[in-house]
């Protein structure tokens, strides 16, 4: 992927003046869909996704507020570009919880819950702009400005109402997905993309970013499915899918021994995120 993928993803979320008004999915199914889809768990439901989203929230924040300690818990030692990364990675987990929580758990429109869910993640890569930390690590700055503007920009349709806002949304899942698809298959060729020299690009850097990836194509998964209709719990559900193949991915390439990341406490998260999303696609 380059910039010319990027601002052609930047100009379908500008191209609105004829955009036909938006359709804004139910935001949470009922009680009574979710205990059919429910009924395969042993656990309630409820209770499976709530842990989840706590779980996430909780992991998100600190990697979003402490990224260059939050990997010291996996006995991962982060350097200046996988600290930045590791900050991204955080507001992605955080849009992850945010949409998840907004849209199964509250009255807010699914359009509103995905807007407020953009604006940790816009925050963090204003930040790192203006206090020079993305230009430090050797980032594409004109590409930095643009990831902002997308985000930024889809946040303002959802939460403003704009008629536009189910196009700005779709058309910001299909730049997630592709974008993040290329970080987590494709880390070097990311990181090249993005401007980061050869040199920079250390183990742990590129560990960090298959992670930035992997939660990338995971709300890239929730928010499409959301935006087409789909049962916000089947959503959930479905996003599950990407979650549990790329952790299992991490553990059979040996990623995660690479960079000495304690495999031991992956494995809860693995269980966690099994019982909770496969019955909600059965």
């Amino acid at each position: 992927m380059n910039l010319k993928v990027f601002a052609s993803l930047a100009l379908v979320l500008f191209d609105t003046a004829n955009a036909v008004p938006s359709f804004v999915p139910k935001a949470a199914a009922t009680k009574q869909a979710l205990s059919i889809r429910g009924g395969a768990s042993p656990l309630d439901p409820d209770i499976a996704i709530k842990v989840l989203i706590g779980a996430t929230g909780v992991q998100g924040a600190y990697s979003y507020l402490a990224p260059n300690k939050s990997m010291g818990l996996y006995n991962v030692t982060d350097d200046r570009l996988s600290t930045l990364l590791t900050e991204a990675t955080g507001g992605q987990f955080l849009m992850f919880a945010i949409t998840a929580y907004g849209v199964l758990f509250t009255d807010v429109s699914t359009i509103k819950a995905i807007g407020a869910a953009q604006i940790p993640f816009a925050l963090s890569n204003l930040r790192n702009i203006l206090n020079g930390e993305s230009e430090s690590c050797g980032c594409n700055m004109p590409a930095q400005w643009l990831n902002l503007a997308i985000f930024s920009f889809a946040a303002y349709a959802c939460l403003s109402g704009a008629d536009y806002a189910t196009t700005a949304v779709k058309a910001l899942a299909v730049y997630i997905g592709l974008a993040c698809t290329q970080f987590r298959f494709f880390p070097e060729a990311a990181l090249e993309t993005w401007g980061i020299d050869l040199k920079d690009r250390s183990p742990v850097a590129i560990f960090e970013t298959k992670c930035l990836g992997q939660l990338g194509i995971i709300n890239a998964v929730l928010i499409g499915a959301l935006i087409s209709n789909v049962d916000a719990y089947k959503a959930l559900g479905y996003s599950g899918i990407p979650a549990l193949i790329c952790l299992a991915l991490l553990k059979i390439s040996g990623d995660f021994e690479k960079v000495g990341f304690e495999v031991a406490k992956m494995y809860p998260w693995m269980a966690l995120v099994a019982v909770t999303t496969i019955p909600l696609l059965l």
